[in-house]
């Protein structure tokens, strides 16, 4: 699928493939949007609009880390989007890959992009923005790093209730839980470190396109940056709390059991004098004097009684029932 946004004459006109030849003819800036083209039709079209072959193969490449680079014609930036982010963290990422030239933005995505179709479907937005496409590459960010921000804060009530729930109840579910966020946090923060690092470098090495003398460009990418940033922050942060919550319960866990063990152990060291006990008189030998004794079971019973009822009392005064 083709689809383009061209801006002329203060105008905004939705179309096709077929707008593009009246772009190159009449002028003005264009935005082309690629979906689901075939592999070799896509390379032909691209490096007929001047994308350099490296870039385009890195655009087609299914799982390729964020980056930034320049070419004569273009700059070409690779973002990590989503489409879904379910509150458990299961993630399913949309890769876009921008070329961004003086008059023309080309977005090559394998997925419903949610940057992408916010800017697509704000007519108000594309005609302020349109006319300056590396002001364009930075809102169509920009809207998909607000739905990030968005889904981590929620995230962050998700943990304070799991928290509260170890306290409440831990239990091997909780734990799998935790276990599950972290090492899906981990995932994410590699994302938001590459992120962070590209707009880092297209601040700091400033393009034709993205030229950062420009006031309004520099603003856009700093804004996009600073977003970057928070999210890198938020992830290690909920990463690191993760961590201390799997230690919590691991305590919490270690704790009741060290409390079982200590009652079988207090249990035990009761009937082991009376295991003794009950064990020497259970002998048979001939000469016993005990075992004629007319009231001998009787006193036998009183003094393992007597050990129980003084060890109960012992171990309840140390605190250790």
């Amino acid at each position: 699928m083709i689809r383009t946004q061209w801006w002329q004459n203060g105008a905004v006109q939705t179309g096709g493939q077929e707008q593009i030849s009246q772009w190159q003819s009449q002028g003005g800036t264009i935005w082309i949007d690629l979906e689901g083209e075939p592999e070799a039709q896509e390379k032909a079209f691209l490096t007929g609009l001047g994308c350099h072959i490296l870039a385009v193969q890195d655009a087609q490449r299914t799982r390729h880390p964020p980056k930034f680079e320049d070419f004569d014609t273009n700059t070409f930036v690779i973002y990590r989007g989503f489409s879904q982010f379910d509150e458990d963290i299961s993630v399913r990422h949309v890769q876009v890959s921008f070329f961004i030239g003086a008059t023309y933005l080309i977005t090559r995505r394998n997925g419903t992009s949610i940057g992408v179709e916010s800017l697509w479907n704000a007519p108000d937005d594309l005609e302020r923005y349109l006319n300056t496409p590396a002001i364009l590459f930075t809102r169509i960010v920009n809207q998909s790093l607000g739905q990030y921000i968005k889904r981590m804060l929620e995230l962050e009530d998700n943990i304070s209730r799991m928290e509260d729930e170890m306290l409440d109840d831990p239990t091997d579910q909780l734990m799998q839980r935790f276990v599950s966020y972290r090492s899906r946090l981990r995932k994410l923060n590699r994302v938001f470190s590459y992120h962070e690092k590209v707009f880092a470098a297209i601040m700091k090495e400033s393009t034709a396109v993205l030229d950062m003398s420009d006031a309004a460009i520099y603003h856009s990418v700093q804004d996009v940056y600073d977003k970057c940033e928070r999210l890198d922050s938020l992830g290690t942060l909920f990463y690191e709390q993760c961590g201390d919550l799997i230690e919590g319960y691991i305590s919490l866990t270690s704790h009741q059991l060290n409390k079982t063990m200590q009652a079988l152990t207090v249990i035990t060291a009761i009937f082991v004098p009376l295991g003794l006990l009950s064990g020497i008189y259970g002998m048979n030998f001939e000469n016993m004097p005990e075992l004629h004794s007319r009231y001998g079971y009787y006193i036998l019973l009183s003094v393992m009684a007597t050990v129980a009822v003084t060890l109960l009392v012992f171990f309840r005064r140390r605190r250790w029932l």
